[in-house]
């Protein structure tokens, strides 16, 4: 294995020119400097003394952890003269949070807004058309990019430059379903490793499968950029086996890229196979970031005609000593079963779980793949920070959210139930009730306590990769949710009721009554509704009345109050009336006309922006209302609003934002639940159906949203419980049995 410190970067725009058929091919290496200065935009700013940074990636993995705030990319380039005078399109893939592109010292465009008054644009595959009056046969480009949060800089998506129909084929404009992804994850509840099909490389391989330790410290790759030192390309990308497995195929050998789950270390695993003579003398390049890296190749003959060659790496930090790992781990013994024995792994636990009969080829494909991915999405029991153990993160990577939101994962809690993964599910609920939390029991914002006011025990919003209470800010404050404290009662109730663990019951009641269901009672207000919060799609402060969370927490009440009066609990009674409480709230405040449930309280009219929100389908999929009419009535008007059009589904809110009017698979999941409820079982399997047709183009992965306008997949790729577990409670619910 060979490490470097710059790439090769002929290697690499060789790849791309080959993958991305582009007019014009830029470097996979920017210029980089933080800072603002307007002089660096100009045509000969002296940068002789900027680093170089990799393009895809984000900067806080490349040196820059914790910075939010502007930086700016420089790029050289020539310009054949056959391309001058020509419609040119300018790709520079998707930018956290907003640029401003120039041109030889000329803005040529913009996406987003810098501060003061910022804007983000970080899904926004930037296309820019090429003034031909500016470009010449020698270049500049220089990318002002600003950074409120998160990840920042050129994180994903196509870069080049693009003749017209060069441009229409690469950006794919055409209707799903379609391909629209290109990066495969592997994780083994320890380390994720991404690779891009695109570049034909391990983008990044990481010590945690979360992104933030905490508010200060992001978690970086041990190891980026990992090339195969080969003339030949690759022919195909998938998950071997519907399994964790990434498999490259060449025409005369095999790539495969793995965490192992069967040795449950942190050590990854890059194995090639075929014969011997054509794999021997291969090898990789890659780029050490993060840690003491260690490394480990050896050549394995499997029989007479076919070899494996394995290469092995891992880490050592404050945190981590794996010399001896990585050593018994490198044993010749160990190695010639080790891909056999992931693949029985992944596909033991597909056997273990529940799989319902009748799905067709591509809906059991897609339902293998999203138990591997539930599977990849948890954070193993062997974990150093011992808080953080059971977590089920929102998305894997190269998905920004791969942060542990308690909405997202109660819903694969669900899933993990209804599979019999009866200890995956026991894991994650534990988790939520030993995490730290109870930090915005009191929180003043504008002179006003927005706080949860009482002792409690789960995050009102999400949590950092350690197990700690996390909100994320703006500049209206902090999301409080209280939507997750009845989530997770009705995932507990659901888990303790199908596996008949009541030990677990017995062991945690007191932290759920007094700490999880008596929280919800003092939530109430006397219109009984849950009081002002910032609700599923995370309004932040000060927050709304939602129906959403009224809706849920009416739902998570009930299932726990009927839990208690099934296992002889005396106080299950108050908890049906609160139950009961919310609903008649919402039956008063919130039903508009008699024929539909409205968003939020305020929302004065259907004109009202986010009158109309998708996530009141819960009031029919978690049963808080069971009237075929009021459905049929309610339906017909949401779908007026938040289809797309009758061949796509829908979006969660009547809202112009970008991320709001995208299609959500998440909800049209819910949707095709709540349809299937009151038999219009076409509608619903339509909707399972779009989402199976497209994942089985993209790795079988269920993205947060397919963009409006060009129907790409969008947001965070692939999703756990919004995507993984959504299917599986959409797919068992159709299949019932």
């Amino acid at each position: 294995m060979k490490q470097y410190k710059v790439f090769l970067t002929l290697l690499v725009i060789l790849s791309q020119s080959y993958l991305y058929a582009q007019s014009i091919s830029l470097p996979s290496q920017w210029l980089f400097k933080i800072g603002d200065d307007l002089k660096y935009k100009e045509e000969n700013f002296d940068d002789i003394n900027w680093e170089k940074q990799n393009i895809p990636g984000n900067w806080e993995n490349q040196g820059y952890p914790e910075y939010n705030g502007i930086a700016w990319y420089r790029i050289y380039f020539n310009v054949d003269k056959k391309y001058l005078g020509r419609e040119l399109y300018l790709l520079l893939g998707k930018i956290d949070d907003a640029d401003e592109t120039y041109l030889n010292g000329s803005l040529i465009a913009s996406s987003g807004k810098f501060p003061p008054e910022s804007v983000t644009a970080w899904n926004d595959q930037r296309i820019y058309e090429i003034p031909e009056e500016i470009l010449k046969e020698k270049n500049v480009l220089a990318i002002r990019v600003y950074d409120g949060q998160g990840g920042g800089g050129v994180h994903s998506g196509i870069v080049g430059i693009y003749g017209k129909s060069k441009f229409m084929k690469a950006n794919n404009p055409g209707p799903a379903p379609k391909k629209s992804f290109y990066q495969i994850t592997t994780a083994n509840g320890l380390i994720a490793a991404v690779y891009n099909e695109r570049l034909n490389a391990v983008e990044s391989v990481s010590p945690h499968i979360f992104q933030m330790y905490d508010l200060g410290k992001s978690v970086r790759p041990f190891v980026k950029n990992l090339f195969l030192e080969t003339s030949s390309q690759p022919l195909t990308a998938s998950h071997y086996l519907n399994t964790h497995i990434v498999k490259i195929g060449y025409q005369d050998f095999s790539v495969y890229y793995f965490a192992p789950f069967s040795k449950n270390e942190k050590v990854f695993v890059a194995m090639i196979e075929g014969e011997k003579e054509k794999i021997k003398n291969l090898d990789f390049t890659f780029y050490a970031d993060y840690g003491e890296l260690l490394t480990k190749n050896i050549l394995v003959d499997v029989d007479s005609e076919k070899s494996q060659k394995f290469f092995l790496f891992s880490f050592n930090d404050s945190l981590h000593n794996n010399s001896l790992v990585i050593e018994r781990f490198g044993s010749e013994t160990t190695l010639k079963n080790l891909l056999n024995n992931e693949v029985d792994y992944m596909r033991g636990i597909f056997k273990q779980a529940f799989i319902p009969t009748g799905l067709t080829e591509g809906e059991k494909n897609l339902y293998e793949q999203s138990i591997a991915i539930l599977k990849m999405g948890q954070v193993s029991q062997k974990e150093v920070f011992a808080k953080s153990r059971g977590q089920i993160l929102a998305s894997l990577p190269p998905g920004n959210w791969n942060i542990g939101w308690l909405r997202d994962a109660t819903y694969a809690v669900m899933a993990l139930s209804k599979l019999g993964l009866y200890d995956e599910a026991k894991n994650a609920l534990s988790f939520f009730l030993n995490a730290n939390a109870g930090y915005y029991k009191n929180f003043i914002w504008n002179g006003v306590d927005h706080g949860v006011k009482v002792d409690y025990r789960l995050s009102v919003c999400r949590y950092f990769g350690i197990g700690k209470e996390e909100s994320d800010f703006n500049e209206n404050g902090p999301n409080m949710e209280l939507d997750g404290f009845g989530l997770f009662l009705t995932a507990f109730s659901d888990y303790v009721n199908k596996s008949g663990d009541k030990n677990f019951l017995k062991e945690n009641y007191e932290t759920l009554a007094k700490l999880i269901a008596d929280p919800i009672i003092t939530f109430i207000e006397p219109d009984n509704l849950i009081r002002k919060e910032s609700g599923p799609w995370e309004q932040h402060l000060p927050g709304r009345k939602q129906a959403f969370t009224s809706i849920v927490n009416s739902a998570g009440l009930r299932e726990f109050a009927g839990l208690l009066q099934k296992n002889n609990y005396d106080d299950y009674q108050k908890y049906f009336d609160a139950s009961e409480q919310l609903k008649n709230g919402i039956t008063q405040n919130l039903f508009y006309e008699q024929k539909l449930i409205k968003g939020f309280w305020e929302a004065e009219t259907p004109q009202t922006k986010d009158f109309y929100d998708g996530g009141t389908i819960e009031a029919f999929t978690q049963k808080v209302f069971a009237d075929k009419n009021f459905f049929e009535t309610h339906f017909t008007e949401y779908e007026k609003v938040l289809r797309i059009d009758k061949r796509r589904g829908f979006s969660r809110l009547n809202n112009p934002d970008w991320y709001t009017i995208s299609e959500w698979p998440f909800l049209d999941f819910r949707i095709a639940i709540a349809l299937n409820s009151f038999n219009r079982r076409d509608e619903a399997k339509y909707l399972i159906d779009s989402i199976t047709d497209y994942a089985k183009m993209n790795f079988n992965y269920i993205a947060e949203l397919y963009n409006y306008e060009d129907e790409n997949y969008g947001g965070a790729i692939p999703m756990i419980g919004y995507g993984a577990g959504a299917y599986i409670l959409a797919i068992t619910d159709y299949y019932k049995q």
